[in-house]
């Protein structure tokens, strides 16, 4: 008997470099992420039809916008307005003046300091048709990488698993590619880390500070009936 190809993760999309999704992982609870029904990205803009029609096609019914206001002006999410899929506005940085050191320390700064847009993500993905849903910001994998992650913790997803779904993103920056238009400035090679220890630390600092993403996500205010609904919507029954 043959077995039925996997879906894809990467989706080579126009207009895109970093469309994964995050379906397939298994989880510590025996379950495994559904696919198609939680993506994550970098920005959603400038995108040809056809990439919206794609996206369109797979489900999509909400788009996640981590991007700061001043990045909303200069380079507009092209599913803001669209008469078919919800488009949510979440800044996960710009409005707080807080130095970073480095990527490690935005992470941890994003989980100390950003509960409750962490948490205003995950009622959006609870609302009605609030799924399937793209997360996203400009390369897709800092702001969103810490988000994708908390999402994934709170599934159960092994943490060897999270480190590595974070960690491809360089690779999809690290060769030219003909997805996206000359003068963008995700066209050609980019030098972009996503360094596995960076988030290993991150989740680290999850337990050791926060107690998972559960107790975090619990401190800002959902129920714990609320995310297991989440967990019940992200996830499946596993199959061999």
């Amino acid at each position: 008997m043959t077995t039925p190809a996997l879906p894809l993760r990467h989706l080579p999309l126009d207009g895109t470099r970093n469309v994964r999704d995050v379906g397939g992982y298994p989880t510590l609870h025996g379950r495994r992420m559904r696919w198609r029904t939680l993506l994550r990205s970098d920005e959603l803009t400038r995108l040809p039809v056809s990439t919206i029609d794609a996206l369109v096609g797979l489900g999509l019914r909400q788009v996640i916008d981590l991007r700061w206001p001043e990045e909303l002006l200069i380079a507009p999410n092209d599913f803001r307005g669209d008469p078919l899929v919800r488009y949510r506005s979440i800044p996960l940085l710009a409005d707080d003046p807080t130095p970073h050191a480095g990527l490690a320390g935005m992470y941890r700064h994003v989980l100390d300091a950003r509960g409750p847009q962490l948490a205003a993500v995950v009622r959006a993905l609870l609302a009605d048709d609030g799924l399937p849903a793209v997360i996203g910001c400009a390369a897709g994998k800092d702001r969103t990488g810490v988000t994708i992650a908390l999402l994934l913790d709170l599934c159960g997803v092994p943490r060897d698993v999270v480190v590595g779904d974070y960690a491809l993103s360089a690779g999809f920056f690290a060769s030219p590619v003909a997805h996206v238009e000359p003068d963008d400035w995700r066209h050609g090679s980019l030098v972009v880390d996503s360094p596995p220890d960076f988030m290993d630390a991150a989740l680290a600092h999850l337990d050791a500070v926060h107690g998972g993403a559960r107790r975090l996500l619990i401190r800002h205010g959902l129920s714990d009936a609320e995310l297991d609904l989440l967990v019940e919507r992200l996830t499946e029954p596993a199959r061999d």
